[in-house]
């Protein structure tokens, strides 16, 4: 028979290493606290394949250091966090600098809280309530497949709940929604609910955005994502995630040329905008050899409506797909992990098929 607490830890600990590691600053007898924590983590992308629109410059090598540090805090009723962090900008249209950035500050209030049920509210920069589990089933840490929903945004309220001590909802409402890159969303809405288990746990998500109303490529979405974890045993996990989003982008029909460069520009007029169909779904597994050493492996595919309308294009241009990989892409990850203490892993992960890198190393520390 499992044990109940052994199973539960191992589930959720890849979620909750600064969590358990935060130091107390300031504590008292009614459960007030202050918490600092933290992590530090040195690596990245090695083999990165800049066709595959993922990474920021063409190079063989994409550093990913990154380092976070964050308060948060309890006081009655009242919680809230600032949480700094410090990473680089290597994603497609980043900028390829280590940038300083506030992820989080918000504010929360306890509205209900016992034994089988907890109720509050948040309200200021923080994620989006299905971001918090949009990747529940995959134990991988970085190379796998994207949902795309909105993340941390700022003005936004936040409603989470629990129900009968295994029944998780939430909801969001972001106003002004921003893209990684500071593209204008508009209007987010995002919810989920789910249910966790000691050995089996569940979560659906969806998210909508209102668009941008034209100041940039970005319309109307809808996005429906799903995930799944079960415990075989307590050292053997098995995890499944999924997605579906319908996306209408746009086209730029306002355009300058440069005085100097002679480039076209465009100054941020967009129309014309096309639903574009995307999916994706991956199988992902985890089994602990020790306390010390794990290993993973996920089965990873996606499909962007995006692929197949520029190989369509430039089939009818030059006879050739502009994609190597078609319309549709499959790979594979497999990963150890070592963790020398409870707070900090070393890691490397392999790709093999139609994947952006070829491998994904790191270090990273926790406080």
């Amino acid at each position: 028979m499992l044990k109940r607490n052994a199973v539960a830890l191992a589930i959720s600990s890849l979620f909750m290493v600064p969590v358990v590691n935060a130091v107390t600053i300031y504590e008292n007898e009614r459960g007030d606290f202050v918490k600092l924590y933290g992590e530090v983590g040195v690596g990245g992308h090695i083999g990165s394949n800049f066709e595959y629109d993922e990474f920021y410059a063409d190079q063989s090598f994409i550093d990913d250091s990154f380092a976070t540090m964050g308060v948060k805090g309890k006081n009655d009723k009242m919680h809230y966090r600032l949480e700094l962090d410090y990473e680089r900008e290597n994603w497609a249209y980043g900028s390829g600098d280590m940038v300083l950035a506030i992820d989080k500050v918000f504010i929360g209030y306890d509205l209900y809280k016992s034994k089988n049920q907890e109720h509050y509210v948040e309200v200021g920069l923080t994620d989006t309530a299905f971001d918090d589990y949009d990747k529940w089933g995959d134990f991988t840490f970085d190379t796998t497949v994207e949902t795309g929903e909105a993340g941390d945004q700022d003005m936004t309220a936040k409603y989470e709940g629990k129900y009968f001590g295994v029944i998780k909802v939430g909801a969001s409402y972001t106003n002004r929604a921003e893209s990684s890159s500071g593209s204008e969303l508009g209007e987010v809405v995002s919810g989920y609910i789910g249910y966790f288990g000691d050995r089996f746990s569940m979560v659906a998500g969806a998210e909508g955005r209102g668009g941008s109303d034209g100041k940039s490529k970005y319309g109307e979405q809808r996005l429906l994502g799903a995930g799944a974890r079960f415990a075989v045993t307590e050292t053997f996990h098995l995890g499944v995630n999924a997605f579906y989003e319908e996306e209408d982008i746009g086209e730029c029909t306002l355009w300058q040329e440069d005085d100097f460069s002679g480039e076209r520009q465009c100054i941020g007029v967009f129309n014309e905008y096309e639903t574009q169909e995307n999916k994706g779904y991956l199988a992902s597994a985890k089994y602990q050899l020790t306390d010390n050493w794990e290993f993973t492996a996920s089965y990873n595919f996606e499909e962007y409506e995006k692929w197949a309308i520029e190989n369509r294009n430039e089939q009818a241009a030059s006879g050739n797909d502009k994609y190597s990989w078609g319309d549709e892409r499959v790979w594979s990850t497999f990963g150890v992990n070592y963790r020398p203490t409870p707070s900090s892993v070393i890691a490397l992960e392999w790709n093999t098929g139609e994947a952006a890198q070829d491998a994904y190393a790191y270090a990273r520390v926790y406080f």
